[in-house]
């Protein structure tokens, strides 16, 4: 092959539709054929990638580029396409795909009950003389129940008319929306950012003599205890939400948090401070935050990604403004009875006001005899759990990277402000580092979520891994003044979250087609992680040494390589997501050969009697026909079984 002079192929385009992010750069040498194509569609489903994909038409054009330019102009195949790259953006909605298939299942058994439900429970009643129920009392219940159907008709109307009147009041993406967003923020403000405050409260616990039978492991596990049950519960939460609304969700949820928080100040003994701060405030955080990301997406339409993006926002919004808070009141009052009031007083204002204001658009509140039925608690319950969801292994891939990432944040998240103490800083100055990582998680979180979607999850998941692993070697190990930890706090808090960021959307990527699969998916991974969440402080604490002079050395090191473990785990993630694109591309490409082979021009079957009209349309198809079977056999070596071709689907350069 020569760099000049040589020939090129390409398939022409109706229209100029291209995504530069997606290339390939393993070639078989022999098999280079280069080529662009026009609006290919990757579906799952046979008949609609072939009624997509009819009208392409492929030829060759000559030209005399560099052998470089051929290369690059013939990997063009695997570009994803316009409509592609709508649903591939739409994958990083998971918030809304996760509200929408349980607002699916609910509304599938309230519109299609179990009739047989009814005859189940007649034939449980005790009957007289051996006989069933006599017949004048079936018919009276027939009667009843034709009646029971005109009521029920007529509140349809009325339900209609006024969910019709509440649609013209409310409009998608709206002010009345961004309120809502606003509500979601503080929910989330109150919960994921006053436990970024948990910091400040184990800094001083552990530099004081408040609980004398406390070990410092205790202290640890109280904060891991919050974590652990906030995952752990999500699922169960969601089912609540299902079952009693957004309102009794929230209320329930105010009630153990205040409880949590107000009552910890009063505590004497240690397992008073597990059972407030940990069990109770644990409980409360899946109650507040789980209803609200799952109200909040009925209220958007175009602003999806900015709306969930503005709501994450509030964890780094309550990180920041507790830290400080948290760290001057007890200052003034010299324990933490008061920073602990003072949380408790916030949370329940600010949570409060988001129950009373917020509600699902079009919201029609349903009456609890229809929710509280076994068939609608079932048919929840196993849209939310179901364990053959684990068979997918792109699911058990994210979950341990998750669990992995979420080890590495929390550790980082609760030791920043001790490590600080430990080289010398006040209480004050460290406070100041954990407000300064949260402040740049209010940025950081929908920026990343926004770049994800630009140059692929997977993609941008395995280099922000790799990159906050470097970060914690080279940069938090050798960080002892003030100043550098505030550079390294500001950088840090940028990508920390990248696991709570992308672990939804990646599942999203994993389960598609199967979008109904995401519930469980979604419920999967959170009782994964939950585990490492509870004992993650503890690890980060276990690996201090008091008497060294760099006490926290071992936690940072430890703290790199759960990312780079990460990164690790990402690329096992990419090569198996990859290896699902390449299947869906030859799926397509083989229906696209089956058309051409099979089929004139005009799309009407071939027969023997050959005419001129036939012989033109085999003449403009042989040239197509060549480059799909060049296409067919490169997938097929890429989707080859050996250690080189699984590296060689690892890193291939597309946006996935």
């Amino acid at each position: 092959m020569t760099n000049s002079s040589s020939s090129e192929a390409r398939i022409s385009t109706n229209k100029s539709l291209s995504d530069d992010s997606h290339h390939s750069t393993i070639e078989d040498e022999e098999d280079i054929i280069p080529y662009q194509i026009q609006q290919i569609t990757t579906r799952s489903s046979s008949a609609s990638t072939a009624a997509a994909s009819d009208n392409n038409s492929i030829s060759r054009i000559r030209s005399n580029q560099s052998e470089l330019s051929r290369i690059i102009s013939g990997i063009r195949d695997d570009e994803q396409q316009l409509d592609h790259i709508t649903k591939y953006n739409t994958f990083g909605e998971s918030e809304f795909i996760l509200a929408n298939q349980l607002d699916r299942v609910g509304t599938n058994v309230i519109e299609h009950p179990q009739r047989n439900s009814i005859d189940d429970l007649e034939s449980q009643q005790p009957s007289i003389g051996g006989s069933k129920i006599s017949s004048r009392r079936s018919s009276i219940h027939e009667r009843s129940s034709d009646s029971e159907d005109k009521i029920t008709k007529q509140d349809g109307n009325i339900d209609q008319q006024e969910e019709q009147e509440e649609q013209c009041r409310y409009k998608p993406d709206g002010g009345m929306a961004w309120i809502m967003a606003f509500c979601a923020m503080m929910a989330m403000f109150a919960t994921w950012g006053a436990n970024a405050g948990f910091g400040v409260f184990l800094n001083y616990y552990l530099t004081s003599n408040t609980f004398p039978e406390a070990t410092r492991y205790d202290f640890a596990l109280i904060g891991g205890i919050i974590v652990c049950l906030a995952n752990l519960l999500s699922p169960i939460t969601a089912l609540v939400y299902k079952v009693f609304g957004f309102k009794i969700s929230c209320f329930i949820g105010i009630i153990f948090q205040t409880a949590g928080w107000i009552l910890a100040s009063f505590a004497t003994k240690l397992w008073h401070l597990y059972l407030t701060q940990g069990v109770l405030v644990g409980i409360s955080f899946s109650l507040i935050f789980i209803p609200a990301t799952l109200v909040l997406p009925t209220w958007f339409e175009k602003q999806k990604a900015a709306s969930m993006g503005f709501c994450v926002s509030g964890a780094g919004l309550g990180g920041l403004i507790f830290s400080l808070s948290v760290n001057k009141v007890i200052e003034d009052t010299g324990d933490q009875k008061w920073a602990l009031r003072m949380v408790g007083i916030v949370c329940f204002f600010s949570v409060l006001f988001s129950a009373l204001i917020m509600k699902p658009r079009n919201y029609k509140k349903l009456p609890l005899k229809s929710t509280m039925t076994k068939k609608f608690i079932v048919e929840n319950f196993k849209a939310i759990f179901d364990p053959k969801i684990v068979k997918i292994s792109g699911v058990c891939i994210i979950s341990i990277w998750f669990a992995i990432a979420l080890l590495g944040y929390t550790l980082m998240l609760f030791s920043l402000s001790s490590y600080a103490s430990s080289v010398g800083l006040s209480h004050s100055q460290a406070s100041v580092l954990t407000a300064v990582m949260n402040a740049a998680q209010i940025v950081g979180r929908p920026c990343m979520g926004l770049t994800a979607d630009s140059i692929g999850r997977a993609n941008f998941a395995s280099c922000a891994s790799l990159l906050i692993s470097i970060l914690l070697y080279a940069f938090w190990i050798n960080a002892t003044s003030y100043g550098s930890l505030i550079a390294f706090a500001c950088i840090i808090g940028l990508i920390i979250g990248v696991g709570s960021s992308l672990a939804q959307p990646l599942a999203a990527d994993v389960i598609h087609p199967h979008m109904d699969k995401m519930p469980a998916a979604w419920s999967a991974i959170n009782i994964f992680v939950s585990p490492f969440c509870l004992v993650s402080e503890v690890i980060a604490l276990s690996l201090v040494t008091n008497h060294s002079s760099r006490p926290y050395l071992h936690t940072q090191i430890f703290a790199g390589t759960c990312f780079f473990a990460c990164f690790l785990i990402m690329l096992t993630l990419r090569e198996y997501l990859i290896r699902k694109f390449i299947k869906e591309r030859l799926e397509l490409m083989q229906i696209k050969l089956t058309n051409i082979s099979g089929t004139t021009k005009s799309g009407y079957l071939k027969s023997d009697a050959k005419t001129e009209s036939d012989d033109s349309d085999e003449g403009d198809n042989a040239e197509e026909e060549s480059i799909l079977k060049a296409r067919v056999e490169r997938y097929n070596y890429l989707l080859r079984g050996s250690v080189k071709n699984y590296f060689v689907r690892m890193l291939y350069p597309v946006r996935i």
